[in-house]
């Protein structure tokens, strides 16, 4: 399920293979340079009604019971794929156009209103097998991480915004007695809850268990 960035970094070059899933070389730069960077973990969601799968990278594996949806970058490789034939698709491409015609820094500003469409494709949660909708996000770059998001809306606040305002589930697997339910606890304090096999464990636990 999960990998450290040194395997990551090794599945650039699988990413640059034929068909839907062949990445152009310019974002697989990309990707290296970030990866090259950062701790955190791999993550794989496959597809749930066509081959191929979504890498992530994150930092909070901790928080992998927590997602509920998926924000992929406009200029993500796999999109056009996704998209293809389905009844968005259409919806989708207007949406990615005009996103695309957005300066990319006020793209990542946190006061800019957070604009995403649904394209009806879904990933399979790696642990639970749920459905994991996915979504095009006007927030997300790719030049961090891959260009995907595990979103986990109790636990991340951009997630949060997004998920209120398209109202989409927002599920807590990080009990620290907060009281606040309309913010996400963004902490890395307190125990896993809602998280299967993981519940009960810390934070700092729950990080070396699920990686």
């Amino acid at each position: 399920i999960t990998a450290y960035a040194e395997e990551l970094l090794a599945d650039c070059d699988r990413l640059a293979g034929e068909g839907m899933s062949r990445w152009p070389a310019r974002v697989l730069t990309m990707q290296r340079k970030w990866i090259g960077k950062s701790s955190g973990v791999a993550v794989s969601f496959p597809l749930a009604d066509r081959p191929g799968e979504i890498p992530i990278f994150t930092t909070r594996p901790d928080t992998l019971f927590g997602v509920t949806f998926m924000s992929l970058a406009p200029e993500h490789p796999l999109l056009d794929g996704l998209i293809t034939g389905r009844p968005e698709e259409a919806q989708v491409r207007a949406f990615v156009t005009r996103v695309k015609s957005m300066d990319r820094t006020v793209r990542t500003l946190l006061t800019q209103e957070k604009e995403g469409c649904f394209t009806g494709a879904y990933a399979l949660h790696p642990l639970t097998r749920e459905p994991i909708p996915i979504w095009v996000a006007n927030f997300v770059l790719m030049e961090y991480g891959t260009g995907a998001v595990m979103a986990v809306p109790a636990h991340d606040a951009r997630d949060f915004e997004f998920a209120k305002k398209y109202n989409l589930p927002i599920r807590q697997v990080i009990d620290a007695g907060q009281k606040d339910v309309d913010a996400a606890h963004t902490e890395e304090v307190g125990q896993l809850v809602n998280s299967g096999q993981f519940d009960g464990l810390s934070v700092a636990d729950a990080q070396g268990e699920i990686a």
